[in-house]
């Protein structure tokens, strides 16, 4: 069995960089599965950087765990759920994905950084628990099932959890064996979207935004407004996976109003694959395959005025951007290398690049996003937390920059 609540232990390894000779810890070396939250809400470390969160799957079980990030000392914070794999993921891949859906999945956690609270997902409910008290809340007892939801954002004053529900593959809603691809159902523009918020501390579940014919699988907070949330617009037939090919990707939308500003980058290929917000909030990163050959990556301000767009014309590999803290560069885990951290410094109209160090993750180590590096900074620019996939399972990691 997995480690039980409040067990803490130590398991990870230390090595030094190749390239950079940074120190580098592989925290777990355990389980299946271990996954940090993503890039998107920057919120995956306490305030002071001293500790980080993850989701792991081992024996049959999932768990959210604490992870003390100088030394990797690793604290369960809830008794091991049974279920593996994520329940957006088991609609989206048509039933079949890792495990039954009824798992904690890393990529839509995250964490309050100043109050320490940590919200997760168990199958279709939202839940918190206090990365050192151990207190639990449920949030959100049961979504739904006709409902599947995206990744979890706190606001900057830490009171409200905000998370973006679309439609849920209406056969495995129903119990059913899905007879046709998820995309294909909703392609007669039937998709539903809803973002719902409730308070951090429990309380009502309130819908403040919804749209018909379009998906939504981020809804992160600008980290100095919390009125202000990115949003992915995705219509058919091909939603996350490129839209209709010709609306823009990236908005910002007002919560207080319900007003949408468009993000669109200067490239004729309007779907910006992923897209983050830098940590003074002032702008938006993000980058797309071009119309042309390769990839963009730009930087946007929240009028959509673009002030970076960097043309890549031979970068064939598929990645992902994440705001730095503490300097002007995007980290690039995929686009120009497949195995490198990367920093693309947008502070001149040449684009500058920096090693961090490699990740070498095996892509297809698993199904979906485990083995994708999502890396996340800390808000003072001291450590970068990374996954890394090997051999049909895969690890959390994070640098010393």
């Amino acid at each position: 069995m997995p480690a039980q609540k409040g067990e803490t232990w130590n398991e990870s390894e230390v090595y030094r960089d190749a390239w950079t000779l940074r120190e580098v810890r592989r925290v777990t070396t355990q389980g299946l599965s271990n996954q940090t939250p993503t890039y998107h809400t920057n919120i995956t470390f306490s305030e002071d950087g001293d500790y980080f969160i993850f989701a792991s799957e081992r024996d049959g079980h999932s768990a959210i765990y604490r992870a003390h990030t100088p030394t990797g000392d690793i604290t369960a914070l809830i008794e091991p759920t049974p279920g593996m794999g994520s329940f957006d993921s088991m609609h989206k891949a048509n039933g079949v994905a890792v495990g039954n859906g009824e798992g904690i999945y890393g990529t839509t956690m995250c964490m309050a950084p100043r109050s320490g609270w940590a919200v997760y997902s168990v199958g279709r409910s939202i839940r918190a628990v206090h990365i050192h008290t151990l207190e639990e809340r449920i949030l959100v007892p049961d979504i739904g099932a006709e409902w599947l939801h995206g990744v979890l954002s706190i606001d900057p004053t830490e009171t409200y959890v905000i998370t973006a529900l679309m439609s849920a593959h209406p056969e495995i809603a129903a119990g059913q064996r899905p007879t046709r691809p998820y995309m294909e159902h909703f392609a007669d523009g039937s998709m539903k979207l809803r973002i719902i918020q409730v308070p951090l501390a429990g309380g009502e579940v309130q819908t403040i935004y919804q749209e018909s014919g379009c998906s939504s699988a981020h809804s992160p907070h600008c980290p100095t407004d919390p009125d202000l949330v990115l949003i992915d617009r995705d219509f058919p037939p091909r939603f996350w996976g490129g839209s209709d090919g010709k609306t823009n990707r990236i908005w910002t939308l007002r919560l207080s109003t319900g007003q949408l500003t468009e993000l669109p980058p200067q490239d004729e290929a309007r779907f910006q694959v992923h897209s983050g917000w830098t940590w003074d909030g002032d702008h938006v990163l993000y980058h797309g395959r071009s119309a042309i050959r390769g990839h963009y990556i730009g930087l946007i301000d929240q009028q959509g005025q673009t002030v970076r767009e960097y043309a890549f014309r031979d970068a064939p590999h598929y990645g992902h951007v994440a705001s730095m803290a503490g300097r002007p560069a995007i980290i690039l885990d995929g686009n120009l290398t497949t195995d490198m951290l990367l920093w693309l410094y947008y502070d001149s109209d040449q684009p500058r690049i920096e090693v961090i160090a490699r990740h070498g993750t095996d892509w297809g180590a698993l199904p979906g996003q485990y083995p994708h590096p999502h890396p996340v900074s800390d808000s003072h620019g001291q450590w970068i937390v990374f996954n890394r996939g090997e051999r049909g399972r895969t690890d959390v990691c994070v640098v010393k920059v």
